[in-house]
């Protein structure tokens, strides 16, 4: 790739010059960084199996559940994202990283202690702010350990985690619970009486510290080097990033919103999958979180790492990137009508596996082509402001809406298929919407930026 003037890209010269890490050693980081992120989702999503178990211990509605699964945690997610990633654009990421993912770790493992809704509340936040900090600072260190023609598939075996950590919530929480079916509570030494729901909330969150420790470990990558005169400051200033952002807000903040409203559909499904299983399918709750487990780990299976791999091919340009991922959401909003409102159980199936597999595209095609259109002492920092707003959007609405309108306009056990059916195609379409908009912006800069 080029500049305007014809110059070598600093990305391509970077290469030539065997300035990134060893291949072995850029995968490893990868492979770590993706089980970091495994972890990071069956701590976020595993409440999603247990909505039924704590209802009926803590006498709760939908919209409280709901609000346990996004704005609890979104809400210190989002905001302490943004000075994080300032911290992330000049300290030592991998270690900032481990010290998130032990905050994380024992808070879930502390939802495990609690007796009273107030207190999941507070331990939900408490996993938010620790969750804030892995995916700026992996964004910035893949960024830093491969060049642009393999970035796309970098970007999607990270991403790849939030897939399977998300599937693996519900596939361990439905082992689990079938391992203490057969007692109403368990006694654990210190801890005392639990339940079956409080165990796995302990039994997921506590193997998250040996992670941090190896992530602690681990050899922080250097930083590359780009002709872009702020990117080699040790720290830019706010509103130097703030120009940047009206500069590009086509590309960069369309890209931003067109990610959110994904997330948002997404979470307006998978967080009432299983649910929506039991209730509309009358699965048992074992099967249904296998079933919803195996399907989000396939869909993401086919959108992140096909979606990642396809886009290196089609070029790796974030032109190319965004109009794929714009294709995708229009692919998605058919799965996202379908799903919900069949009533044969592999028709759902399927269209689920559709509908996931196409929202996972843009984890990483959108997330490989944000890294692009900005220089490299800025990545952690706009890292989250995209975080900001895609989990804002996404995970702080998405749940809460499909209960909202669950129990408003259909207040009845099969009325969550029709709150997904409305809440996830409409916020799809309009993703599609905004990606094409965000594509044409990108075509007409990406003359003149360096990446």
């Amino acid at each position: 790739m080029t500049d305007a003037a014809g110059e070598t890209s600093p990305a391509i010269a970077a290469e030539e010059a065997g300035r990134y890490p060893p291949p072995l050693v850029a995968w490893l980081t990868v492979a770590v960084l993706f089980i970091a992120y495994i972890f990071s989702f069956i701590d976020r999503m595993i409440i999603g199996l247990l909505v039924e178990p704590m209802k009926a211990d803590l006498n709760l509605t939908d919209t409280q559940i709901s609000l346990l699964q996004g704005l609890a945690f979104a809400i210190f997610y989002t905001l302490v994202g943004l000075p994080l990633g300032r911290l992330i654009d000049r300290a030592a990421r991998l270690r900032v990283a481990a010290i998130g993912v032990a905050l994380w770790s024992l808070m879930t493992a502390s939802c495990g202690l609690a007796g009273q809704y107030w207190q999941l509340f507070l331990a939900r936040m408490g996993v938010g702010v620790g969750e804030a900090t892995l995916s700026p600072a992996a964004y910035s260190i893949i960024s830093d350990s491969f060049p642009q023609r393999r970035m796309g598939l970098a970007m999607g075996l990270y991403g790849l985690g939030s897939a399977a950590g998300a599937g693996l919530a519900f596939i361990i929480g439905a082992a689990v619970i079938q391992l203490v079916a057969a007692a109403d509570a368990l006694y654990l030494p210190i801890i005392g009486e639990v339940r079956a729901w409080q165990a796995t909330f302990l039994i997921v969150g506590l193997p998250g510290l040996v992670i941090a420790a190896v992530l602690a470990l681990m050899p922080e990558p250097a930083r590359l080097v780009s002709s872009d005169p702020l990117a080699d400051k040790v720290q830019i200033p706010l509103k130097a990033i703030a120009a940047f952002l009206r500069r590009r807000a086509g590309a960069v903040l369309g890209l931003c919103f067109a990610t959110g409203m994904v997330n948002f559909a997404v979470f307006a499904a998978i967080s009432w999958f299983p649910v929506f299983l039991m209730r509309v399918h009358g699965m048992a709750l074992v099967d249904a979180g296998q079933l919803a487990g195996g399907c989000l780990i396939l869909g993401g299976l086919i959108g992140l790492v096909g979606g990642g791999w396809l886009t290196d091919k089609l070029g790796g340009q974030p032109t190319g990137r965004l109009a794929f991922c714009g294709f995708a959401a229009v692919i998605g909003t058919v799965g996202a009508v379908v799903f919900p409102l069949s009533n044969n159980l592999w028709v759902t199936a399927i269209a689920f596996v559709i509908f996931f597999a196409t929202a996972a595209v843009p984890i990483g095609a959108a997330a490989t082509a944000l890294q692009q259109l900005t220089p490299n002492r800025m990545r952690a920092t706009v890292s989250a402001v995209y975080l900001f707003i895609v989990n804002l959007i996404g995970l702080g609405a998405g749940p809460t809406a499909t209960a909202l309108l669950g129990d408003i306009l259909f207040p009845y056990e099969s009325g969550i298929r029709y709150a997904i059916a409305i809440a996830s195609p409409a916020a799809f379409a309009l993703a599609a919407l905004l990606f094409f908009i965000a594509a044409r912006y990108a075509r007409r800069e990406l003359k003149t930026i360096d990446v």
